[in-house]
């Protein structure tokens, strides 16, 4: 994630941050922009706002009310989990999105290294063989 420069991969962060933020300002109720500003916070490794955010954009823009892009705020909050180390929470959001029309797969899953954290969890391979089989 930081190809090799933490620092400078921080304070770009830091100041993507400050953009993301406004941008949420500006337009509150706009989904995708939170779920940018999450992910942002989780590459700075402030887990709870993260994850805060992360709820909040899936309750603007849940997958009952757009089935299009609701999954896609789902997934991104999946990869806050992921990524923050709450992974029974991953797991489970990633469970029901390979039920769902939404671009993730399990070769997806198996190569993105948005899913390493999971990479070795006895429950994530047990979930890649589950969905593997319906293939």
């Amino acid at each position: 994630m930081y190809q090799g420069n933490k620092t400078k991969a921080t304070n770009a962060f830091k100041h993507a941050r400050v953009i993301a933020e406004q941008l949420v300002q500006e337009s509150p109720n706009d989904a995708p922009r939170r779920a940018v500003l999450r992910a942002i916070l989780a590459a700075l490794v402030h887990k709870g706002a993260a994850i805060a955010e992360g709820k909040r954009a899936v309750e603007i823009l849940p997958e009952s009310k757009d089935a299009f892009d609701g999954p896609q705020i789902t997934a991104t909050l999946a990869q806050i989990y992921a990524s923050t180390g709450e992974t029974d929470e991953a797991l489970q959001l990633l469970d029901h999105l390979l039920t769902v029309p939404n671009g993730l797969t399990v070769p997806v899953l198996k190569l993105d290294p948005t899913w390493d954290p999971l990479r070795e969890d006895r429950q994530f391979q047990a979930l890649i063989g589950k969905h593997r089989r319906k293939l």
